[in-house]
């Protein structure tokens, strides 16, 4: 396949047009000179493209990390991933982890990365939208395409920006910065149709396939997806909140009619159906643009080859395959020569093999996993050998295809690894210490990290949509609005199937609920879903206001051989007060007194 890197168009090539003016712009800002750009870079499709592709490059970041020291994955801040801290802070700093982690999180260091970055792809967004017209050499079908991107690409970053603070400006048009503009937070109810409406424009006008060459552009489908995510937050509990939840989160609220902003006034049950329905229309039109689970029959990795992956693996190892629906190709682009990218290989401690940032698993997330007959299990605290023991408890096929574990062999080039600290005359494993000093963490996250194909790092591809996700989000949706029945289980199962678990059939919706619950966990994990959810579902304050461990693994001599003794040692005290299920925004935006009603209230988040 020839690949097309959307992402890596040079910002050179089109320096001084409305792309570069904006970037370095507040969104509410005109760049200077700005209709003589517009008309420079719209007047024909080559030109076109640039301001397109800074469009992408601006609205479909995925979760995949960029080439900066201070990215780290997302789930840092979630309980599948535990970053050293307060040694490794600094690796983490773009979503500010540490102080998130703590407890800390404030206006000015929050988990979204840059408030106004997402208007600025926006704004990208909605000046390709208004000129592509301007367009001399493209032709209709052509015009209506871009459009259809644009409108998706608005609708994402206004999405990103929902999942965080929940109601914000809606901005459907170019901000030309002439006037004083007052653009107040919109309710969650406009915000959502808002998203919804392009998300149904854009399906109208996009492709239900593309050739390969354009492989990481929209589809028809893509825009279907948007809409079903969309819709499946709003139903949630932390918008669309039922009589029983409201304590858990009335202490994130304003319990005025400002809380139009925050959520819906009441609990709708038939938001669940419409998210039902937004689900099977992905699943519906999913064969028209060639998408498909990727379901070979073949649950079990049992080399370091594709043709000996398991479906699981593969689905994230296997460059355009048929599962996916969206991608963001960034990964594609050639590394810069001498540049610092540690952070292109998710930081890990495992791919670099010597200085890294370890991605330690805590053990409360590890024992999400069930065992392959689907049974629940409780880690024993120690032990004498702990691949041994780890192989025993016979888990989920997922589990080893996405964790590595000391003493597990991860292929030719790395060999056993090796996590353990020194003991009984034996040094410490090459993969035990950190700046801090050994520790001995022996359980590090590897979906996405290179392990095949003698450590190729170029056939991944970050995950935005992928047809799963949508398998699931049917079977919440159903069972949240009229219970379990045959087809919610279907597709719960599977997707159980494909990895080689054991059907489900839970009785009622509360076991249902817990049921997909996990198995969205499970399945979409270290693909940017967890925060998410854990926000949605208001189970955050539980899951994350604890103490997080790990294990620790030390050389033990047995019979002159090396073994790995084990022992569960604390990582963090974890903290989430219940004001974090609504992000606060930057200081900088409050005091522009747009947000909120320009008089006594300044549009903040409460608790901030």
């Amino acid at each position: 396949m020839k690949r097309t890197y959307l992402f890596i168009l040079l910002c050179a090539a089109i320096t001084g047009s409305i792309s570069v003016s904006s970037c370095s712009k507040d969104f509410l800002e005109k760049p200077k000179g700005g209709a003589v750009t517009t008309d420079t870079i719209f007047h024909t499709v080559k030109q076109a493209n640039y301001a397109i592709a800074q469009m992408y490059n601006l609205c479909i970041k995925g979760y995949f990390p960029g080439n900066n020291p201070g990215n780290c994955r997302p789930e840092s801040i979630t309980d599948q991933l535990y970053i050293l801290h307060p040694a490794y802070s600094w690796a983490a700093a773009t979503i500010n982890t540490g102080t998130y982690v703590t407890g800390n999180m404030s206006p000015s260091g929050t988990c979204d990365p840059s408030f106004s970055d997402h208007y600025r792809g926006i704004r990208q967004a909605n000046l390709v939208f208004q000129n592509v017209d301007l367009v001399v050499d493209g032709d209709e079908n052509w015009k209506k395409d871009v459009r259809g991107q644009a409108l998706f690409c608005r609708a994402m970053q206004h999405y990103e920006l929902f999942r965080y603070y929940a109601g914000i400006p809606i901005v459907s048009t170019p901000l030309d910065g002439t006037a004083n503009l007052q653009i107040p937070r919109a309710s969650v109810a406009s915000v959502v149709d808002s998203i919804v409406s392009w998300c149904d424009q854009a399906a109208g006008m996009l492709p239900p396939t593309r050739p390969s060459t354009d492989y990481g552009k929209v589809t028809k489908l893509a825009a279907l997806a948007l809409k079903s995510r969309v819709l499946l937050y709003a139903a949630s509990p932390k918008y669309n909140t039922p009589d029983d939840m409201k304590s858990i989160i009335s202490a994130a609220r304003y319990n005025d009619a400002r809380d139009s902003v925050l959520c819906y006034p009441n609990y709708d049950k038939e938001r669940w159906n419409r998210a039902a329905q937004a689900a099977k229309d992905v699943l519906n039109h999913a064969g028209e643009a060639g998408v498909s689970l990727y379901n070979t029959g073949t649950p079990l990795t049992t080399g370091e080859t594709y043709a000996t992956l398991g479906d699981y693996e593969s689905v994230y190892n296997v460059y355009a395959n048929q599962e996916l629906i969206l991608v963001n190709t960034e990964n594609q682009a050639p590394a810069t020569p001498n540049a610092f990218e540690w952070d292109r290989y998710m930081s890990s401690k495992l791919r670099l093999a010597s200085w890294g940032v370890k991605n330690n698993v805590p053990i409360e997330f590890m024992q999400l996993y069930e065992k392959r007959d689907g049974s629940k299990f409780t880690l024993d605290p120690s032990g004498d050998d702990f691949p041994a023991y780890i192989q025993s408890l016979n888990l989920d096929p997922r589990f080893y295809q996405s964790i590595a574990y000391d003493g597990m062999y991860y292929n030719s080039n790395r060999g056993v690894l090796a996590y353990y600290k020194a003991g009984d005359g034996y040094t410490a494993g090459k993969l035990s210490s950190s700046d801090a000093g050994p520790d001995g963490y022996a359980m590090e996250v590897y979906k996405f990290v290179a392990r095949i194909n003698n450590m190729d790092d170029a056939h991944f591809a970050w995950p935005v949509f992928r047809l799963a996700e949508f398998y699931l989000n049917y079977a919440e949706a159903i069972n949240e609005y009229s219970g379990p029945n045959g087809e919610a289980e279907q597709y719960l199962n599977l997707i159980r199937a494909r990895a080689g678990m054991p059907d489900k059939h839970p009785a009622g919706i509360q076991a249902f609920r817990e049921a997909v619950q996990n198995e969205r966990t499970i399945e979409l994990a270290y693909e940017g879903h967890r925060y998410n959810d854990l926000n949605r579902w208001l189970t955050a304050h539980q899951v994350l206001n604890k103490q997080f461990r790990g294990i620790a693994t030390t050389a033990k001599r047995i019979n002159n051989t090396l073994k790995r003794s084990w022992e569960i040692v604390p990582f963090i005290n974890r903290v989430y007060p219940t004001r974090y299920y609504y992000v606060p925004f930057p200081y900088a935006e409050v005091s522009k007194n747009y947000l909120g009603d320009g008089q006594g209230w300044d549009g903040q988040n409460p608790g901030w």
